[in-house]
């Protein structure tokens, strides 16, 4: 019978770092965990856009469902951020260690990776009347609701974050009457 792994070892299982060495690099297990997280989100991010704004650069409704489901799909199947977004102990410590302000960059960093494709498609008058920043801040906002997966039945999750994607990529782009 194996024993049960601690978060040290299961967060530094894939990076070769020794449990002894751990503090030697880190200040503690959640400083180790939000370097990883963000380490992680950037050598996703080419991925992320490549799948969605990229693919569907002149079709912002596609472009928009197609990146929010593509995150979702990562925080579903990637291991950090399943960590981070799903298994509440980590989102706690990752809350609770980390400075507000290193948060906030976080998600001002996401919004200014897609703020460019918003402010071209408002550009090009693709989008309703409202700021480029604006409708990329609502964008990302929709995947703040991953926080309260665990508040949400398992299997009204999917749906519930598929009709918000609906109604946003929607509502989102002008139709011509």
């Amino acid at each position: 019978m194996g024993s049960k792994k601690t978060g040290i070892e299961d967060l530094t299982e894939g990076l070769g770092i020794a449990k002894s060495s751990f503090y030697s690099f880190f200040d503690s297990k959640e400083d180790l965990f939000l370097q990883i997280f963000k380490e992680e989100r950037e050598a996703l991010r080419e991925s992320i856009l490549e799948n969605s704004f990229l693919k569907y650069r002149t079709e912002p409704d596609k472009a928009i469902r197609a990146y929010l489901q593509y995150v979702l799909h990562i925080v579903n199947n990637h291991p950090i951020w399943r960590k981070v977004f799903i298994e509440k102990e980590h989102l706690e410590l990752k809350i609770s260690r980390s400075s507000e302000e290193e948060i906030k960059k976080i998600c001002r960093d996401n919004v200014a990776t897609i703020l460019p494709f918003f402010e071209e498609w408002a550009a090009s008058g693709l989008l309703i009347d409202k700021p480029a920043r604006i409708l990329a801040e609502t964008t990302q906002a929709v995947l703040s609701l991953i926080h309260f997966r665990n508040e949400i039945e398992d299997e009204d999750f999917p749906e519930i974050m598929n009709i918000l994607i609906d109604l946003l990529a929607e509502n989102i782009v002008k139709r011509s009457d």
